[in-house]
């Protein structure tokens, strides 16, 4: 027993340098295997919501490795906010068309800017290596056009940074090499930004233990192409150039941000992300365009973010519609006003021979997307002023024509009588008469007035028979109707230029003979005077308130003469008064002083005698008589005026006898002064 204690320490002591030998032998070669050995890390591009995976993708280490050769700093430029916008080339673009066609999105908010990791934030890009590549399922052309580029930031929670010395991309699943023993560190990689927004959070590889590591790095795109749908307006390639796009409020280019437009009421436009908790809001304008169908509108949305849940389906906010009034009847600039039964006022526009509403009008607040939603069938409400009328009718789809006009009630139209002078004296203007086809006459008081307003029983473009009421009488005209207006002639066109009238007057007569002798009496005659005149009155209103007269009559009277009875009498009367008549042709002037007042004067030439053959021995037969006479005259009617006139009579004689015994007879040169009063009857 005691000679075999001391063999185990010895035995011991030969396996523990048998397996330091060992060790020393096979340590160098592990380490050397564990520095060379390659893994792959694969990365599950997953968008959060859609299909759209990157087309690109640049894997961001800290290590330069085989792959990762070229330095972040090439693939970016600085932002003022301290972001880095990434540069066309890295997904091949060039400054061109292509480039200057992506849209950018509200404030921006679409442009592929990487947010670099915090550690990295004070040196800027400088110790940061990239290795890009383009997927290999998406074409070329697509991948230029409709780039979406992912910044992957892969790292190692222990150790050194990974070296990248492999990198493909397909169908938005990522495989990249790294020189490292996978088995023995964690991987993490977390989006930095491009088309995607950036993380914070670093997402951990699944597969602990082997060389080959999964990573599912969910991404939230920045933007995307969402499916937008009108409710009754389609729009077509020419309307792009009158659509207006808003994004939460903020207008982005059409031509930019709005898909093909292909005749439909479907559109695609590119959306922001919208924050967890937060409201997106989705609106489009269509201006008003020169053609009748192109009517203006505007439709709204809202949805909770990120995205719509399903496409968004528009609501109007500002609804468009036609209104054609009837021909002739209605002015060419006048829209009547109009409202909807929500008590939304709408504005007009007169374009052509229709008015074109939008409701609500421009001058009201808009609400944007949150705007109160206006649906057809709605039943609007119009109203037109001079005269006040209201009606109204039912607007059973956007951009319908209506053409209901004040249903029931007259149509009333309007002619412009303001620059007519209607109060010269003897050409003022009363009344406009309005002629039916029903032998109707309508009358319109002018005086004072600038405008009539004259109803209709239907709208008609039929011309109006009128005929116009003065002073002087006027010839019944025609009127064209148009624009709402009834186009008078100026009443001195269809006024008549010759008239006639009949003056029947009686009174006394003073035949003074200056040389008669101091005996006789001035003898007083009774005279009755009748004349028909033809009257001439300028259309003109300048000379309107002058008219010529040729008048055409005589009197019929008393004349005397002094024979032997009365011989010794003192005072002498004439011994006997004879039946007297005067043929007299007289023009005159006529002037119309003021209403009701008119004062003429005229020189008669004529022929006077006695009416019973007997009488010619006592007086001269057919004496040339001259008389010039004066009246005023008083209007009563417009065909009735009474007449006050005044004539002198010269060329009569006067036969006397002067002495009884030897019988002397002599003629004396007699004036007849005549006073007359009656009345002149016109037609």
């Amino acid at each position: 027993m005691s000679a075999r204690a001391p063999r185990r320490p010895v035995a011991l002591a030969l396996w523990a340098l048998a397996i330091i030998c060992l060790w020393s032998l096979v340590s160098p070669g592990e380490a050397r295997a564990a520095a060379e050995r390659y893994g792959v890390v694969t990365v599950d591009l997953r968008p959060e919501q859609g299909a759209e995976v990157p087309t690109h993708l640049c894997v961001i280490s800290s290590a330069q490795g085989p792959r990762a050769r070229s330095e972040l700093r090439s693939l970016l430029e600085p932002l003022p906010s301290g972001l880095w916008r990434v540069r066309p080339a890295t997904w091949g673009a060039t400054d061109g068309p292509a480039l200057r066609d992506v849209c950018e999105g509200p404030g921006g908010a679409c442009v592929p800017t990487v947010s670099l990791p915090t550690k990295a934030q004070a040196s800027g890009v400088d110790g940061l290596y990239a290795a890009c590549t383009a997927d290999a399922l998406v074409p070329e052309d697509t991948a230029a056009s409709e780039p979406r580029v992912a910044f992957v930031m892969l790292e190692h929670l222990e150790g050194s940074p990974p070296e990248v010395e492999s990198l493909k991309l397909a169908g938005g699943v990522a495989t990249v090499g790294v020189r490292a023993d996978l088995r023995l560190v964690e991987v993490t990689a977390r989006s930095l930004g491009g088309h995607y927004q950036p993380q914070r959070r670093s997402q951990r590889a699944s597969g602990v233990g082997s060389d080959n590591r999964l990573i599912v790095l969910p991404l939230q795109p920045r933007c995307r192409w969402i499916e937008a749908s009108l409710p009754h307006t389609p729009l077509r390639a020419r309307d792009r150039a009158r659509l207006q796009v808003r994004v939460g409020g903020e207008a982005v280019p059409v031509d930019r941000c709005v898909g093909p437009l292909h005749g439909t009421r479907t559109l695609r436009v590119v959306l922001p992300r919208v924050a967890p908790g937060s409201t997106g809001a989705l609106e489009l304008e269509l201006t008003g365009a020169g053609a009748a169908q192109e009517q203006g509108g505007r439709f709204a949305a809202r949805w909770d973010g990120p995205w719509p849940d399903r496409a968004l389906e528009l609501h109007a906010t500002r609804i468009a519609f036609v209104w054609r009034p009837p021909p002739c009847v209605v002015p060419d600039a006048m829209c009547p006003k109009a409202q909807l039964d929500n008590g939304i006022e709408c504005d007009a526009a007169r374009v052509g021979d229709e008015c074109r509403y939008m409701c609500p009008g421009t001058d009201a607040e808009s609400g944007g997307a949150g705007a109160t939603a206006i649906e057809p069938p709605l039943t609007v409400d119009f109203q037109k002023d001079d005269p006040r009328q209201r009606w109204s009718e039912v607007l059973t789809r956007v951009g319908q024509p209506l053409t209901s006009y004040a249903p029931g009630e007259p149509v009333y139209v309007h002619a412009d009588i303001g620059a007519w002078e209607k109060d010269v004296p003897g050409a003022r203007v009363d009344e406009v008469e309005i002629l039916g086809a029903d032998g109707s006459t309508r009358k319109f008081t002018a005086r004072g007035e600038s405008r009539l307003q004259i109803p209709l029983a239907r709208p008609s473009c039929e011309s109006l028979r009128y005929r116009v009421v003065g002073d002087r009488p006027y010839r019944e005209g025609v009127a064209a109707v148009s624009s709402g207006e009834v186009h008078l002639a100026p009443p001195e066109q269809r006024a008549r230029v010759m008239t006639f009238n009949i003056l029947l007057v009686q009174g006394g007569s003073w035949a003074i003979a200056p040389a008669r002798p101091e005996a006789m009496r001035v003898p007083v005659y009774f005279v009755g005077q009748l004349q028909i005149a033809a009257n001439f009155r300028p259309r003109s209103p300048r000379f309107a308130r002058l008219a010529g007269e040729v008048r055409l009559g005589g009197t019929l009277g008393q004349w005397g003469y002094f024979g032997l009875e009365t011989i010794n009498d003192d005072p002498r009367r004439v011994d006997e008064k004879l039946a007297w008549a005067r043929f007299l042709v007289e023009p005159a002037l006529v002037v119309d002083i003021v209403h009701p007042v008119m004062m003429s004067a005229g020189v008669a030439v004529g022929s006077s005698w006695p009416l019973a053959s007997d009488g010619v021995a006592k007086t001269n037969r057919f004496a040339l008589v001259v008389a010039p006479s004066l009246d005023i005259r008083f209007k009563i009617r417009k065909w009735l005026a009474f007449v006050a006139q005044g004539r002198v009579f010269f060329g009569e004689t006067t036969v006397a006898n002067l002495a009884e015994l030897d019988g002397s007879r002599r003629e004396l040169t007699t004036y007849s002064l005549t006073g007359v009063y009656g009345l002149l009857f016109s037609f």
